[in-house]
């Protein structure tokens, strides 16, 4: 069992009843700052190379749409900044036509709006600053649990590059086997530090939330200090609880159930400490409580809400699959793990090793969004990862080969994310971005956008091809008919009703009436799914190039 240094569990002064030195624990020299803010810094730059590129280099007739990773799911993200670009505090799906009552979900990306709004930067460009700067956040939340953790410089970088740039063998399996369901390869960016910050803001900041609340957690239940509590301890948790809350409220689940069986085991054996245990158990969960309240009730009673519940599904990947997404680190952590499990002692071995086992349960309990409880779990298998090189692993390596191996393993298990980084613009990169539509659309697009965002507002209906639609909402302002997966009411029926229309086989009324369509958009993606034949009753409202707005029609009333 690795020891670490009495700084790190006791003062050289006695203690008086109620405290902890927290500074004695978690110290960081200046010379670690800047290390720790120079590859941080790399890591968050690093991420926006493809962009970089695709900014200077440019697509000759097309335009990046905004989002490399998941542009689906970015194109809603920019769209609620939108909304709370326009003042609003209620999340409305903007990818559905239908009018319905808003929630207070998802609320960072309409507090970005409002910042927006307020420095008058575009959605776009906050959306894309607000990741830079999640990411930093993430990255020194993750070098601070490690200084929690060890006293010793060597084995906090280990860890943090661990739980950096850690992935599984995707890389390798994913083109081998065809398929694209392996966590570290597309299927799962929630639950790796670097792959997360490609997505979007609230996943890299969940994972800072974890890393200083299992910190906190572990540095409040050490062994002989379970008596004792910082002024900090208890407001910390507080806050760390509302803000996944916020953030991503699946992310309780796991940890809160890995404290709840710490907590039951330390009833079962009469430890002293039980009581404490619990009071730290209600302090994360209480605070939590209203949140789920209205989360539910709002799934429950708001329509909306509940068919985009309803849709919203994202099921775990087989056990096998999952954990050779975890590969390396997974394998490397395997000795500390085993005896963390012989053990069973009361230090953070306890805690992080029944945070994985709570996060494996929530994963493949028959639920809806099962793969969402797999945020962070890169941070227990980085734990364990190091500890387990400490302690056995560096036997093996001769001091001369440590270095080589270290950098070797690094690149490894960097594999993974460094694929997913670039894959996105590989169409584009050989000069064929049609290939990546969606990701990439026709440039008159863009100045069609700019011509409806003028003269539309967000109860507005624009009709589009669906992927032309995704991005309606975050560029214009306004609705769409279909647009997204989960956002969009009845997305299969809606889709098919698009396509039928542009297609020529629905009636022609079919979506124009029922909706109150104001503009309809035809293009090279409208035109590349049919003939477009009702556009011969619209009258022309603007001509873009090869894009062309019309004005239905609408019967008039007898």
């Amino acid at each position: 069992m690795l020891k670490l240094p009495q700084r790190d569990f006791a003062a050289t002064l006695p203690l008086k009843p109620g405290t902890i030195q927290l500074s004695d624990t978690t110290y960081i020299t200046p010379k670690e700052w800047r290390w720790l803010i120079t590859v941080s810094s790399l890591l968050a730059l690093l991420v926006f190379a493809p962009l970089m590129w695709v900014a200077l280099r440019g697509t000759e007739n097309w335009q990046f749409m905004g989002a490399l990773h998941n542009y689906r799911d970015g194109a809603t993200y920019l769209s609620k900044i939108e909304l709370g670009y326009s003042g609003s505090w209620l999340v409305y799906f903007q990818h559905t036509p239908e009018d319905h009552a808003g929630a207070f979900i998802q609320v960072l990306y309409l507090a970005l709006g409002h910042l927006a709004r307020v420095i008058s930067v575009s959605p776009l460009i906050a959306f894309h600053v607000a990741r830079l700067g999640a990411a930093l956040i993430m990255y020194i939340a993750l070098y601070q649990f490690a200084a929690v953790m060890w006293s010793r410089i060597r084995t906090r970088r280990t860890f943090f590059v661990i739980a950096s740039i850690g992935s599984g063998f995707g890389w390798l399996l994913a083109p081998l086997l065809q398929t694209e369901t392996f966590p570290d390869f597309a299927l799962l960016p929630e639950a790796y530090s670097f792959f997360s910050t490609l997505v979007n803001v609230h996943f890299p900041l969940t994972f800072a939330v974890l890393a200083l609340l299992a910190a906190m957690l572990i540095l409040a239940l050490r062994p002989g200090l379970t008596a004792t509590t910082s002024i900090f301890i208890y407001p910390s948790i507080i806050i760390f609880s509302l803000l996944l809350a916020l953030l991503y409220p699946q992310a309780l689940v796991p940890i809160a159930a890995a404290l709840t069986a710490y907590t039951a085991l330390l009833f079962w054996r009469r430890h002293p400490g039980a009581l404490y245990s619990l009071r730290l158990l209600l302090t994360l969960t209480l605070p939590a409580l209203p949140f789920a309240a209205y989360y539910a009730l709002t799934v429950r009673y708001n329509p909306m809400m509940a068919a985009w519940n309803a849709q919203n599904l994202t099921p775990p990947p087989s056990l096998p699959v999952m954990l050779l997404g975890f590969g390396l680190p997974l394998l490397l952590a395997i000795p500390a793990i085993f005896r963390a499990a012989r053990r069973f002692e009361l230090d953070g071995d306890r805690l992080l090793l029944l945070w994985i086992a709570a996060i494996l349960v929530a994963v493949y309990l028959p639920t809806t969004t099962g793969r969402r409880y797999a945020v962070g779990m890169i941070i227990p298998i980085a734990y364990f990862a190091t500890r387990a090189i400490e302690d056995v692993w560096l036997r093996y390596v001769a001091r001369r080969w440590r270095t080589f191996i270290f950098v070797l393993v690094s690149m490894v298990i960097a594999i993974s994310p460094m694929i997913m980084l670039f894959l996105p613009i590989v169409s584009a990169l050989v000069g064929y971005p049609q290939a990546a539509v969606g990701i990439f659309l026709e440039r008159d697009y863009a100045v069609a956008f700019g011509w409806l965002r003028d003269r539309t507002d967000a109860a507005d209906v624009v009709l589009a091809s669906p992927v032309v639609s995704t991005w309606i909402p975050g560029w214009v302002g306004s609705r769409v008919v279909a647009g997204h997966p989960y956002e969009t009411l009845n997305a299969v029926e809606k889709e098919a009703s698009v396509r039928a229309w542009y297609a020529g086989t629905a009636e022609c009324s079919a979506l124009i009436a029922p909706f109150n369509i104001k503009y309809v958009i035809v293009g090279p993606q409208e035109r590349a799914i049919g003939t477009t034949a009702c556009i011969d009753t619209m009258r022309v409202a603007a001509v873009i190039d090869d894009v062309t707005i019309y004005t239905p029609i609408l019967p008039t009333a007898p």
